[in-house]
C-alpha cells in the first residue's frame, strides 16, 4: 500500500515539477522580448532623429539580438530557412530569410497551452495616421508575435509559420 502511495506521490510531484518548468521558460522568453523592445525604442529614437524614415526601415530589416550588449546563452545565431527539428530546443535563432526571431520551447507542454508552440516575433514598420492638414504621420517600429496561435509542432517542416509579438490582454 505504501508503494503505491508513493508511486502516487512521485507522479503529482513530477507533473508539478513540468508545469514549473514551462512557466519559468515562458517567464524567460517574455523578459527576453521586453529587453529586445526597450532596445528598439532606444534604437529607433536614436535613428529617427538622425536618418529618418530611411533609418528606420534599415533598423527593420537587423537582427533584434544585436541589439543587446549581451546575447541570451540559449541563443544559437542567423540561419537560412532552418529545419526546426535539426535544432536543439529551449533555443532562439533568427532566421535571415523571414527576418523573424524564432524561439523553440523545451517543455514538452509549454506555455501553460498543453501543446508545443513555437513563438516566431517580427520588427514591423507602422504608421500612424494624421489629419490631412497634419502631414504624414507618425512612423515607427513594434516587435510584434506573428499569428498569435497555437503552433503544434511540425518536423517536417521545412521553414517556420510567421507569427507577430504583441501581449494579449
Amino acid at each position: 500500500m505504501s508503494t503505491t502511495l508513493a508511486v502516487l506521490l512521485a507522479g503529482v510531484l513530477l507533473k508539478c515539477i513540468i508545469s514549473y518548468q514551462g512557466e519559468t521558460e515562458h517567464v524567460a522568453a517574455k523578459q527576453l522580448i521586453g529587453s529586445l523592445r526597450t532596445a528598439l525604442a532606444v534604437q529607433s529614437a536614436r535613428i529617427i532623429s538622425t536618418t529618418g524614415e530611411a533609418g528606420l526601415l534599415a533598423l527593420a530589416q537587423q537582427n533584434p539580438m544585436t541589439w543587446l550588449q549581451e546575447r541570451p546563452k540559449n541563443y544559437l545565431g542567423e540561419y537560412y530557412s532552418p529545419k526546426n527539428e535539426a535544432l536543439p530546443k529551449g533555443h532562439w535563432y533568427f532566421d535571415r530569410s523571414a527576418r523573424t526571431l524564432v524561439y523553440l520551447p523545451s517543455s514538452e507542454k509549454s506555455f501553460s497551452s498543453g501543446i508545443q508552440k513555437i513563438l516566431v516575433f517580427k520588427v514591423e514598420f507602422i504608421r500612424v495616421s494624421a489629419p490631412v492638414h497634419a502631414g504624414k504621420g507618425i512612423a515607427g517600429l513594434v516587435l510584434e508575435e506573428r499569428d498569435e496561435q497555437a503552433i503544434a509542432y511540425n518536423t517536417n517542416a521545412g521553414s517556420l509559420p510567421r507569427v507577430h509579438f504583441s501581449e494579449k490582454k
